[in-house]
């Protein structure tokens, strides 16, 4: 092992209730077992979609003790909408391993008088403007997701400013400051399960386990949204292979333990790797690209 008594550093972009953050908590002892040595983290949050963390993480040194548990919108959607951002997947990074992935979850608020995202397009066809909806950040995955839904569906919603993050989403969702929000399935899974809000459509490639009963964006003839949304790990430009690859194979070991699968199950998240370290250069390449195309249809920049 190259890490014996030199603890590894994990920064997250998001603070503890983020899904990154979850992830990271959930492989923390599995990944100190394998590498031998002390995981910690360091919270680096804020900037527009969370780009604080990478901008950081990308400054560090190259020797396998700094890494990024980074997620979909601030590697693979910032690069496309924030010319100033500085960071390139590849260029900046070492992509290690797609590690989860969750559903996205578009809510109502109780009290709308909606059950279906039929509902919701009635209403906003027959009177523009008038539903609000919350989009996390404004360069948020959550805010792109929005666009597209406008954008396909042809209709016309009203965001308010984000603030507060998901956090600040739910809580106005919960007090009918806003009609509608999307945000990932970890922070929605309480609220859902006790009726506090109402789900309506579930941005994944298939229906989710955690959320049987709620048909996905793309059954509903949505196409453009996408997938939901994803963590992985990521290592500075120049960390050697050797290393690479041991950080990679301790990963994918950690995701298997039946602890870690069970709880991030209960979170609402799913175990989703990489199969090698060229995979993952291949998935964000894909994944980024992606994106941009998405954003070229909805106009988001």
């Amino acid at each position: 092992m190259s890490f014996a008594n030199h603890p590894i550093k994990i920064i997250l972009p998001f603070g503890p209730p983020g899904f990154s953050s979850r992830v990271g908590f959930a492989l923390q002892s599995h990944l100190s077992e394998f590498l031998e040595t002390e995981i910690t983290f360091e919270h680096i949050t804020g900037g527009l979609g969370g780009s604080n963390g990478p901008k950081a993480a990308a400054k560090c040194a190259p020797d396998g003790h700094s890494l990024l548990m980074a997620t979909i919108g601030n590697i693979a959607l910032l690069p496309n909408i924030l010319p100033d951002y500085g960071i390139d997947p590849i260029k900046n990074f070492e992509p290690i391993t797609k590690i989860a992935a969750t559903p996205n979850i578009l809510v109502a608020r109780h009290g709308l008088g909606v059950t279906s995202l039929d509902d919701i397009l009635q209403i906003a066809k027959e009177r523009p403007g008038k539903l609000k909806f919350h989009g996390i950040n404004e360069r948020s995955i959550h805010m792109l997701e929005f666009k597209s839904l406008i954008t396909e569906a042809n209709i016309q919603l009203s965001s308010v400013k984000p603030d507060g993050g998901s956090e600040g989403a739910i809580e106005a969702i919960k007090t009918g400051k806003v009609d509608l929000t999307i945000t990932t399935g970890p922070r929605l899974l309480e609220g859902i399960q006790s009726e506090e809000f109402l789900a309506i459509a579930a941005i994944s490639d298939q229906r989710t386990p955690f959320y049987p009963e709620v048909p996905t964006m793309k059954e509903l003839g949505l196409n453009t949204i996408g997938g939901g949304s994803w963590t992985g790990l990521f290592a500075p430009k120049g960390v050697s292979n050797k290393i690479l690859e041991e950080i990679f194979e301790a990963t994918i070991n950690a995701s298997q333990r039946s602890s870690v699968i069970q709880q991030l199950s209960e979170q609402a998240a799913s175990i989703d790797l990489n199969n090698s370290l060229k995979d993952a250069v291949t998935f964000v390449k894909n994944e980024t690209e992606r994106l941009r195309k998405a954003c070229i249809v909805s106009n988001f920049s």
